[in-house]
């Protein structure tokens, strides 16, 4: 009897072209962009390269700062994390509060200090131009002055997020601390890219990144709050101080990721929006 079925090479290429032209689908939609705009951008090896930055070269300067200006950064830390009492006390156990380090700092450490917190800045300064797709500025001065700037805003940002944290009770902790979180977030995370990329990109431009960003770290914030306390606390029963960097290392990882998804997506949203103005015809 003939064999009326597909041949196995026309079904083996049928089965290719819908696959290719799906794939291809997927690419061109609004979330396969994205991820292309995030894979270009390599965010989990930046994400991670800013961890490691921000737990060995600025949590450091945090220490001494604050310990300095007669505060414990450890609060502070305790604060911004939402963390419970057990969690609090492994995070205690983990670090000093800095006095003796200020009264011993040479200056070498003091040069360290700093280099390690303009390494923040600068890495930061990298990744927005990556993601806008800007020329390295040669105007040195400029660029240390965008760094120095950005990180005493950044510093300015925690420290209103920790003092409102310190001022409201449970309750307020549950809801307004996220919405101040949020507003500070969007402010501060606007104002980034501008300044780090020397005003290339206009004050409007960059909103829409930090509006993302702010709601990417509201959300951190309260993934924090509701697991970070029972990851730090299992951490240090399991595996002592080093279960504890353990989780407060992938807390800084999401850091970096959420900053990556707020920058991309504000990039991508801007060039629809563009788009989408442009008359036909």
């Amino acid at each position: 009897m003939p064999d009326h079925g597909q041949p196995p090479q026309r079904s083996s290429a049928t089965l290719h072209h819908k696959a290719t032209a799906t794939a291809a689908r997927v690419k061109a939609s609004a979330a396969g962009t994205f991820w292309t705009r995030l894979s270009a951008v390599d965010f989990i090896n930046s994400s991670l390269m800013l961890a490691a930055l921000l737990l060995m070269c600025f949590l450091p300067f945090l220490i001494v700062i604050s310990a300095a200006a007669g505060r414990d950064v450890r609060r502070s830390i305790i604060i911004r994390m939402g963390l419970n009492r057990q969690a609090a006390t492994a995070v205690d156990g983990l670090m000093s509060s800095g006095q003796a380090a200020v009264t011993t700092l040479s200056v070498f450490g003091v040069v360290w200090l700093v280099f390690g917190a303009f390494g923040i800045s600068a890495t930061l300064q990298s990744w927005y131009r990556r993601v806008y797709d800007e020329q390295p500025s040669q105007a040195a001065p400029k660029l240390l002055a965008a760094q120095a700037l950005w990180l005493a805003g950044f510093l300015a940002y925690l420290t209103v997020q920790v003092l409102v944290g310190r001022q409201v009770g449970s309750f307020g902790a549950h809801v307004l601390i996220f919405v101040t979180q949020f507003g500070c977030a969007v402010v501060f995370w606007t104002f980034s890219p501008y300044l780090l990329l020397l005003g290339k990109i206009a004050w409007r431009a960059a909103l829409p990144g930090g509006i993302a960003t702010g709601l990417c770290l509201t959300g951190l914030s309260i993934f924090s709050a509701l697991v970070l306390s029972s990851s730090i606390v299992s951490g240090n029963e399991n595996y002592g101080p080093v279960g504890v960097v353990t989780a407060l290392l992938s807390y800084l990882i999401g850091f970096g990721v959420c900053i990556h998804l707020g920058a991309v997506f504000g990039r991508i949203w801007n060039e629809r929006h563009e788009s989408s103005t442009i008359p036909e015809g």
